[in-house]
């Protein structure tokens, strides 16, 4: 092997250790790059498991107001025609009354 062989063996093996350790450090690169989207996710996601616990305790809150006002609004309703059928009572003894003294 001529020296000017060995000198152009040597370097492309240089040239090639050049592009190997470049591409090593482009995938260094766009491994921390994605890593920070990953870590970026991650935090998303936690913040959104959060809201929706936030979401659910809320609308569990709704629901047992909404079924305390719906038992609220069936006493009222049935108290509502107790009155009624009392009143209606009232009111045949004030015409029997009314109606006996004229």
């Amino acid at each position: 092997m001529k020296n000017e062989e060995f000198e152009r063996r040597i370097q492309f093996i240089l040239q090639q250790q050049a592009n190997f350790a470049d591409s090593l450090e482009r995938q260094a690169a766009a491994h921390a790059e994605a890593k920070a989207r990953h870590d970026r996710v991650d935090r998303q996601i936690q913040e959104l498991i959060q809201s929706m616990s936030i979401f659910r305790d809320a609308l569990i809150s709704i629901t047992h107001h909404v079924e305390r006002n719906e038992r609220e609004m069936a006493d009222l309703i049935e108290r509502g025609k107790q009155t009624d059928a009392r009143l209606n009572g009232l009111i045949l003894v004030v015409e029997r009354h009314l109606s006996g003294h004229q």
